[in-house]
């Protein structure tokens, strides 16, 4: 899964999509308005609701493999959903640690769904099964879009746009638990664990 992620450089993001100017963030979490492109940049909640639900889904993440199945999502939209990392628990028996994925200071964009409920636009990052070199710290993992599919995303065309992965790029580092907490907000969230002063 996703639950939470970074846009640590926002400025090729406002260059290359012509946004509004927004501040670097370092724990994205969700139910927050994040940036997302369609057919233009907008500001929209984390957190994805059916139209026709009776009551909030709130779901932040939707899976590739049901995606179209899915009653939740067959109505919806797709989008781009800029970040340059993201962030897993690997779990070890009642203890979780925290993992910082990330390529360097590369921007990128996950594949997300979109759809109004009740007045309000939410979305959902789309998340595959995680690859040989990442599925040691979780099962799940954003599908991150090469840049060449990007256009073919947004279109809902029939070319598969998780056949070229640029995974082989992640980098992953254990960090401290100050990114636990949703109200951290800075660059202590990405320091490496062994960065800490003793």
């Amino acid at each position: 899964m996703c639950g939470r992620f970074t846009l640590r450089n926002p400025q090729p993001i406002i260059n290359q999509f012509k946004t509004e100017e927004f501040e670097p963030r370092f724990n994205i979490s969700p139910s927050q308005k994040i940036l997302t492109i369609a057919d233009k940049p907008s500001f929209i909640k984390w957190g994805f609701t059916p139209y026709w639900a009776k009551e909030p889904f709130n779901l932040i993440n939707a899976r590739a493999e049901t995606l179209w199945k899915k009653p939740s999502f067959k109505d919806s939209s797709k989008c781009l959903i800029p970040a340059d990392g993201w962030y897993e628990w690997k779990a070890e028996g009642e203890k979780k640690t925290p993992y910082f994925h990330y390529m360097n200071d590369k921007n990128f964009c996950f594949a997300g769904i979109y759809g109004r409920y009740q007045g309000e636009v939410g979305c959902a990052i789309v998340t595959i099964e995680a690859t040989d070199n990442l599925k040691d710290i979780h099962n799940r993992m954003p599908v991150i879009l090469d840049k060449s599919f990007y256009l073919d995303w947004l279109k809902g065309e029939e070319r598969d746009v998780y056949a070229i992965s640029i995974d082989t790029e992640v980098e992953v580092v254990e960090i401290s638990t100050h990114v636990n907490n949703p109200r951290n907000d800075d660059e202590e969230c990405v320091f490496p664990i062994q960065a800490e002063v003793k």
